[in-house]
């Protein structure tokens, strides 16, 4: 699902698409814009379902913009933000359609509950839909939006089970085959121009790949189906339904012939990734799991192969990545804040395990799931300090699905290493040292400067979100409030100085623009910087 986030602060913009990313919802935000003209020329563009707007923004505010963009789509779902004293504008957007709005500051759990509620009212919407339309708009040629769409349900989540068997080519699978697997193309880099494919060549170019593919493939003992993924534009899907039993080498020998014919006709590198063989239609969502579990070995190996599905890369790795003798040395290295030793340990296993010769990403996935277990048990039995610094399982588990070279790696696993040995260091130095004070203090010191969340989260070595939150404990404002508040409040002492510019005030509180800088100042203080140091001189 596309968000569109509209806000004329960019730390605001930025602190909600963070929390979407966070929430673990199926939603993308696709789209920002500083005011509510700006983002009427995108909404075309960008086609949002969902857009997250602030009501007061200079130009054209969030009322107007949502007046207007209500018009150009009425079935755009709407979350308005406002401050506490705005409470008449949002009773007036509430008669405009919007069913949920939010006080700033956002929180994070308030705005995951209201984008769950909102989806639940378009997956209401999507089920009200009448069955029979669905299958007769999926027979109908130049409907394959919808198509992929459907099939794209199936195959990750077995959802959309009954109109995707009305497939015509499903159909005669189910019908007709015994055994099925699931196959993904993946593209590198096709970003247009490219060679004799032109910019806006996008269909071209994958009627040329599915060519290729289907003439490959088809067969007087084998159905297929073939579709782009829905929720993603660079994978293809190929389901295979073969009359009596799959071939394993027969079919590795065609995908190598299909990648060999992508280069040489179309100059295009390709990643294959086969799942593996199932039985019944029902169980195609297993295949293309392990399809694209396949794919990741690309990270290792690279592009231009096929990969399998195997055991390796099926099933979960079952022993520990870790040794006795590895814990007691890494627990060795943690009680004496060795970091070089630690960081030496990491890029050697690592580049080991990436560079056996039976090596799948999958055992990356699990040396770095047992690394992390293992360095909470440290935490919990020997320190006193929490596990926040080292973060949650999901989120190394999220970083790892973004990994695109095995070398980055052991680069997260030295940063993690980094941060432990810092608080391990400060445990042991200052038991009454308080952080978070140093972090405050360090603003109070730095406000000239172009600081922001995440770079005093790395140097402090705190995990972002445990920084913010934790501030806000604190201090009971946000880390965006106090830090803006510190500004205007040192903005107020400085435009008392006459023969301070308006510019240099900017900069002298960490702001290059002096225009967005009397944008915030005016909203903060409800008058322009000039207008605040006439009356601050006539006091």
């Amino acid at each position: 699902m596309r968000v569109m986030i509209v806000d004329d602060e960019p730390l605001m913009r930025q602190g909600i698409a963070k929390k979407i990313e966070l929430s673990g919802l199926p939603l993308e935000t696709v789209a920002e814009a500083g005011d509510g003209r700006s983002a009427l020329s995108r909404l075309k563009e960008a086609k949002p379902e969902i857009v997250i707007t602030d009501i007061r923004m200079p130009g054209m505010d969030g009322l107007s913009f949502l007046q207007q963009a209500k018009q150009l789509n009425e079935e755009i779902e709407f979350i308005i933000i406002s401050g506490y004293g705005e409470f008449e504008y949002a009773k007036k957007a509430i008669q405009y359609g919007v069913e949920d709005y939010l006080l700033k500051p956002v929180n994070k759990q308030e705005l995951k509950d209201c984008l769950m509620r909102i989806l639940a009212k378009l997956e209401r919407k999507d089920r009200q839909s009448s069955r029979n339309q669905k299958l007769e708009y999926l027979q109908q040629e130049g409907n394959e939006a919808i198509r992929r769409r459907v099939l794209t349900k199936f195959i990750q989540q077995g959802d959309e089970a009954e109109a995707a068997m009305q497939d015509i080519k499903l159909k005669a699978m189910q019908e007709h085959c015994q055994q099925f697997l699931a196959i993904i193309f993946t593209p590198d880099h096709l970003e247009l121009p490219y060679r004799s494919f032109f910019k806006g060549d996008d269909s071209l170019v994958w009627f040329a790949v599915k060519n290729i593919i289907s003439t490959v493939m088809e067969s007087s003992t084998r159905e297929g189906a073939l579709f782009n993924n829905a929720a993603d534009e660079n994978e293809l899907i190929y389901i295979l339904g073969e009359h009596r039993s799959v071939s394993c080498n027969q079919l590795f020998e065609e995908l190598q012939k299909i990648l060999e014919s992508f280069k040489l006709y179309l100059k295009l590198d390709f990643t294959i990734g086969c799942g593996g063989v199932v039985d019944r239609m029902e169980l195609i969502q297993q295949s293309y799991r392990q399809a694209r579990q396949a794919c990741r070995n690309k990270i290792i190996h690279g592009s231009n192969r096929v990969y399998q599905a195997t055991e390796q890369v099926v099933e979960a790795h079952q022993a520990s990545m870790l040794s006795e003798g590895d814990q007691q040395l890494l627990s060795h290295c943690l009680n004496e804040c060795n970091r070089a030793a630690l960081h030496r340990w990491i890029e050697q296993r690592v580049t080991q395990i990436a560079k056996a010769e039976d090596s799948a990403f999958s055992h990356l996935e699990s040396f770095c799931i047992d690394f992390h277990l293992l360095l909470r048990k440290f935490f919990f039995s020997r320190t006193n300090i929490p596990g926040w610094i080292i973060g949650e399982m999901n989120d190394l588990l999220a970083w790892l699905q973004g990994v695109s070279d095995w070398r980055d790696v052991w680069g997260y696993l030295n940063t993690v290493i980094d941060n432990m040995i810092e608080h391990l260091s400060q445990e042991r130095h200052a038991s009454e040292y308080r952080v978070i004070d140093e972090v405050k203090s360090y603003i109070d010191s730095s406000l000239h400067e172009q600081i922001n969340l995440l770079a005093i989260a790395e140097r402090f070595y705190f995990h972002p979100n445990y920084l913010a939150r934790r501030f806000k404990e604190c201090f009971g404002e946000t880390f965006i409030n106090y830090l803006t508040n510190s500004r205007m409040r040192k903005a107020e002492l400085l435009l008392r100085e006459p023969h301070l510019q308006i510019q240099q005030v900017a900069e002298l509180v960490g702001f290059l623009d002096a225009a967005y800088f009397s944008s915030v100042f005016r909203k903060k203080t409800g008058m322009t910087p000039t207008e605040y140091r006439h009356r601050a001189a006539s006091m």
